[in-house]
């Protein structure tokens, strides 16, 4: 079938377009741009909005297989709010039988989805359980060869690492195993976050100047985002001018989400923070929507360290400085419950972002906007998406500005967008005004080298 899509005006950062063109799309590919007004089996018409390549979301925590299939959730979710690829694996947690996930997504999936080896698949590969676990070069090299032999046969993306959430990872094993990211990602969510954050940078910068990799920081707001911003975009900046590899990404909330059990939360970290409990708010599990007490928060890492909660804590000045930065791209990390519960970043990344920093604060043109999550990520990646040149995959995203407006909230975190008019996903139209069309347009994304 041939879609054309006319009257639009069409954003290209990676070309440097941003003017009226018209599509013509065919066989999942893009195979004319006109300024003729173009015919086919399908013609939208885009008078009024902008046609930009999909959005790739590369930090988000996929759903899980349950009963042999994987149980959509977050997927819809992204794809309600125009992403057409996300990268999974981060943190160093995802999937374990990679490649079954990735034939599943062959079946047929609601987006594009590629993934990061996750570093604690490889613990769990050696039956390593304690987080804090030191580990000698026998078992580092046994992960090293596992990882491999994964990354090669399923064309991962790259590797991560969730560093603070096992902090038994010392430079040795770090070193090693980053190794696994060459002419790949190094992706890692760092030591610890707040003070001691430049100093976790630094152990991160180190691979820089020893693996050829791109390093990606996850999720810098909170790492940064109390107070640390200035300090740490500047050490980035200083780090890539001499040569370093390095981007990092950004969610625009100033409140993270993770589990209560994890070990974010160990050793006094309120305290030493300086936080109160009453900042932490429940976000999944029988206590959803009610403020954290001391009480309760020992009460839930006890016996439900599953239970995602919110920590309202990060100062706004230090996102905006974060997601403004050149070195910076917009990613929803998005996680959700099995029943679609945890934070509204999930539903709402990409719509909040256009909408406050191009519409409202008026911060970035979209242009700049536009190329923070798609060409961006797209070259990070190495993978043919996120531009609209002849011949790139047709995953186009079709938007009002006018109205684009994020909806979820952290009482109803699952509520769609508003403004994202049709998502089309290699060359099939998959959305039209929040109503999914298409559950299986999507195919996995793979890098083989």
């Amino acid at each position: 079938m041939r879609i054309a899509i006319n009257n639009g005006h069409l954003i290209d950062p990676k070309n440097n377009i941003s003017e009226k063109f018209n599509i013509g799309i065919e066989n999942g590919k893009v195979v004319e741009l006109s300024k003729d007004i173009l015919s086919g089996d399908k013609v939208i018409n885009a008078n009024d909005l902008y046609v930009t390549p999909g959005f790739i979301d590369m930090h988000v925590h996929e759903d899980r297989i349950i009963d042999g299939n994987i149980r959509i959730n977050i997927f819809e979710k992204l794809l309600k709010m125009g992403v057409t690829s996300a990268i999974g694996g981060n943190c160093g947690i995802g999937i374990e039988n990679i490649n079954e996930y990735l034939k599943l997504v062959d079946f047929g999936f609601p987006i594009n989805y590629g993934t990061l080896l996750p570093h604690e698949i490889l613990r769990k590969h050696i039956n390593i359980q304690d987080r804090y676990a030191n580990l000698d070069n026998k078992n580092i090299e046994q992960m090293y060869h596992f990882g491999k032999n994964l990354i090669k046969e399923n064309g991962l993306l790259g590797i991560s690492f969730g560093i603070e959430y096992i902090p038994g990872i010392d430079f040795n094993e770090l070193m090693t195993l980053a190794r696994l990211g060459k002419n790949r990602v190094v992706s890692a969510h760092l030591r610890e976050d707040g003070e001691n954050v430049l100093n976790s940078l630094g152990e991160l910068l180190e691979i820089g100047r020893f693996n050829d990799t791109h390093l990606q920081i996850s999720h810098i707001g909170s790492m940064a985002g109390y107070g640390q911003m200035n300090k740490f975009l500047n050490e980035i900046e200083n780090k890539k001018e001499q040569g370093v590899k390095i981007m990092c990404d950004c969610y625009p909330y100033k409140a993270f989400s993770t589990l209560i059990g994890s070990a974010v939360f160990d050793n006094n970290y309120i305290e030493n923070h300086n936080f109160s409990y009453e900042q932490l708010q429940i976000a999944s599990g029988p206590l959803k929507g009610s403020i954290c007490t001391k009480e309760i928060f020992e009460q839930l890492r006890k016996t439900a360290p599953e239970t995602l909660v919110v920590g309202h804590m990060m100062l706004e000045k230090d996102i905006d400085m974060a997601i403004l930065n050149r070195n910076t791209i917009v990613v929803s990390d998005g996680i959700l419950t099995e029943t679609g519960e945890g934070h509204p970043r999930a539903a709402g990344t990409f719509p909040k972002f256009l909408k406050e920093y191009v519409k409202e604060k008026k911060l970035l043109s979209i242009e700049e906007a536009i190329e923070k999550i798609t060409s961006t990520p797209a070259k990070i990646l190495g993978i043919n998406k996120g531009s609209l040149e002849i011949g790139a995959d047709a995953d186009i995203t079709i938007f009002s500005l006018d109205e684009i407006e994020d909806q979820a909230t952290f009482e109803n975190t699952s509520l769609p967008p508003k403004g994202i008019k049709y998502v089309i996903i290699n060359g099939e139209i998959a959305l039209i005004d929040n109503e999914i069309l298409s559950f299986n347009s999507g195919k996995s994304i793979r890098k083989f080298l």
